[in-house]
C-alpha cells in the first residue's frame, strides 16, 4: 500500500489562482473523501497528483518518490496513480473487455493472452463479467463507469483518485458504482474521492476534507466533518448540503 503527500501546491490559469498552497495527505490503504462547493479546485487537485496538469509550486510525493522531479515521467505516474473521471472514456469502437485491455498491451506490454485474463478478472471484479463483448453504446452510463474502473484496476495501480465518479450518471446506476469503490476501500486500495455523494463520503470515508477557494479549509472523520464542523465554512457548506 502506498501514500501521496502534497507540499504547497499551487495552480493558476492566468489570472485566476485555483489551487493556493495545498497541502495533502492520502495514507495507505485509506478512502479519503473530498467536498466541497464546485469550482473550488478539487478537481485540478487531483489532476496535479496525476501530473495531468503541472503544478506552478509545490512538491507531490508517491511513497519518497517526488512526482514533481522535473526527471520523471508522467506516464509512470500515471501507471502507479490511476484515474476514473467524471466521463467514461471509453473507445466506443472497442468492447468493454478491449476497452481494458488496450493499455495493458500497449503500455505494459502484455502479450494477449495475459492481457486478456486481466481484463477479465477486473471486469469481473465490478460485476461485468457478464458484458466482456458488449460495446460502450450497449451498456448504460454505471456500466461504462464500473468498464472504466476497470481498466484503471487492471493496471495494478497503487492509488486510485475518482474525479467525480458519479456525477453524469442516473440515481440507480449510481448505487452500482459507489458499491464497486466501497468494496475496493474495503479490500485496502488506497483512495482519494472527489465526491458530491455525501452519504457515501459518510460510510466509506476514513478521512474527509472540506475544500474550498483552493484551499484545505478542515479535515477530520466524517462524524467531525459532518456533524460538528468547527470551520463557520464548512458548518454552512454542510447546512445547506445536508438539509
Amino acid at each position: 500500500m502506498s501514500s501521496i503527500h502534497a507540499r504547497g501546491v499551487r495552480k493558476s490559469f492566468g489570472d485566476l489562482e485555483v489551487l493556493r498552497g495545498v497541502d495533502l495527505d492520502v495514507n495507505p490503504g485509506e478512502v479519503l473523501c473530498i467536498v466541497g462547493p464546485s469550482g473550488s479546485g478539487k478537481s485540478t487537485l487531483l489532476r496535479c497528483i496525476n501530473l495531468l496538469i503541472t503544478p506552478d509550486e509545490g512538491e507531490i510525493y508517491l511513497d519518497n518518490i517526488a512526482l514533481t522531479d522535473p526527471h520523471i515521467r508522467p506516464e509512470w505516474v500515471r501507471q502507479q496513480i490511476g484515474m476514473v473521471f467524471q466521463q467514461f472514456n471509453l473507445f466506443t469502437h472497442l468492447s468493454a473487455k478491449k476497452n481494458v485491455m488496450l493499455a495493458l498491451r500497449h503500455v505494459k506490454h502484455l502479450d494477449r493472452k495475459k492481457a486478456e485474463a486481466t481484463a477479465k478478472a477486473q471486469l469481473g471484479r465490478v460485476g461485468l463479467a457478464d458484458k466482456l463483448n458488449a460495446y460502450p453504446a450497449q451498456l448504460s452510463g454505471g456500466q461504462q463507469q464500473r468498464v472504466a474502473i476497470a481498466r484503471a484496476l487492471a493496471m495494478d495501480p497503487k492509488v486510485i483518485l475518482f474525479d467525480e465518479p458519479t456525477s453524469a450518471l442516473d440515481p440507480e446506476s449510481i448505487q452500482d458504482v459507489l458499491a464497486v469503490m466501497g468494496r475496493l476501500g474495503q479490500e485496502g486500495m488506497t483512495m482519494a474521492v472527489v465526491t458530491h455523494e455525501m452519504g457515501f463520503a459518510k460510510e466509506v470515508a476514513d478521512r474527509v476534507i472540506f475544500f474550498d477557494g483552493g484551499r484545505v479549509i478542515e479535515e477530520g472523520s466524517p462524524d467531525e466533518i459532518f456533524e460538528r464542523a468547527g470551520h463557520e465554512r464548512t458548518q454552512s457548506f454542510m447546512k445547506k448540503i445536508l438539509r
